[in-house]
């Protein structure tokens, strides 16, 4: 979809129903969001830039995605999108050319529908330049990333009360920890939740990087003096947004950490009780064991009182190692 912006002195509107060259020519900024090969190809040859300058993205190389020649200044930032229990990196190419700022997302067509609306609402008492719309589409990637941490640091909130329950009632406590079956469930979901916020957070953080790249490359471009103000506020947010993810981060390797104790707690406790069951009952083996030998002279085969007193032995010494074992505390 081809969507072009126009600079006044209130601000930036956008132009609908027409992208003819002199449209073209008069807009500010002009949105590539999950565009067509022909309207890519109508605004490189009306404006004579390259709207493709960069392959497609590795993740761990973003250093490598920011150019500075023929006139066009070309950077690239990764977008987190969460969405459906999902994170994507979504690449988006910001090209500087002409007096005009050019966005280019493939893919994703639901991209930046928050940063339009940002510039949108754009208001100033000056005519909006370049450098303006710039700016607002930095500060709404700001907010969208706030969000995106805010989400997942209720999440691990909800999470950690699920882990520790210590918000309920003793009752409630004690009513979960006494089905390990239904104990176990609850932690394997669990578990499967801290993965999905370790990824968002992950994937959070090589957004972050690609940000901050852009801002140090862009420090270097005398083209892009006239930001720097900016960039330095930007840079700020993005040390914010990093401290607060590393926070975050500890908090997840704890929850995780956390769960693991109880699944060990609930592992320790089931081979617990099979040793003091096979400890109680090892004394009626013995005696089974001994009175089930087939040798032929066993007086007490052939005893009135034989078998009431084998079981008598076994009631008495399974009673009497219970009985230790309680003492014991065990």
């Amino acid at each position: 979809m081809l969507k072009l912006y126009r600079g006044g002195q209130s601000g930036f509107a956008s132009v609908d129903g027409t992208t003819t060259p002199e449209a073209l020519g008069q807009a500010r900024w002009i949105d590539l969001s999950d565009a067509t090969a022909e309207e890519k190809r109508h605004v490189e040859e009306t404006l004579n830039v390259d709207v493709d300058p960069i392959n497609d993205y590795e993740p761990y190389e973003i250093s490598t995605h920011f150019s500075a020649a023929g006139g066009q200044l070309t950077v690239t930032g990764l977008v987190l999108l969460h969405k459906d229990n999902a994170a994507h990196l979504a690449k988006v190419i910001f090209i500087r050319a002409k007096d005009k700022l050019i966005t280019v997302s493939d893919r994703h067509p639901d991209l930046l529908p928050e940063l339009t609306k940002e510039c949108e609402r754009f208001s100033s008492k000056r005519a909006a330049d370049v450098d303006d719309v710039f700016a607002a589409i930095l500060d709404a990637a700001i907010d969208h990333t706030d969000n995106i941490l805010d989400d997942v640091g209720h999440d691990l909130e909800t999470i950690n009360n699920r882990i520790f329950q210590y918000r309920h009632s003793a009752e409630r406590r004690r009513l979960l920890m006494s089905s390990p079956r239904r104990r176990n469930r609850q932690l394997e979901d669990i578990l499967t939740t801290i993965g999905l916020k370790r990824d968002v957070l992950v994937k959070l953080r090589r957004s972050v990087l690609s940000f901050r790249r852009m801002v140090s490359f862009l420090r270097d471009q005398d083209s892009a003096k006239t930001l720097m103000p900016k960039l330095k506020a930007f840079e700020r947010n993005l040390q914010s947004i990093e401290e607060a993810e590393t926070d975050l981060s500890a908090t997840a390797n704890f929850l995780l950490d956390g769960v693991v104790g109880y699944i060990d707690l609930l592992q320790n406790r089931v081979m617990s009780i099979l040793t003091l069951v096979t400890l109680i009952l090892t004394p009626a083996m013995v005696v089974a064991s001994i009175y089930g030998m087939n040798f032929k002279i066993m007086p007490e085969l052939q005893w009135t009182y034989g078998y009431p007193y084998a079981i008598g032995l076994i009631v008495a010494s399974t009673a009497a190692l219970y009985l230790w074992v309680r003492a014991r505390g065990l």
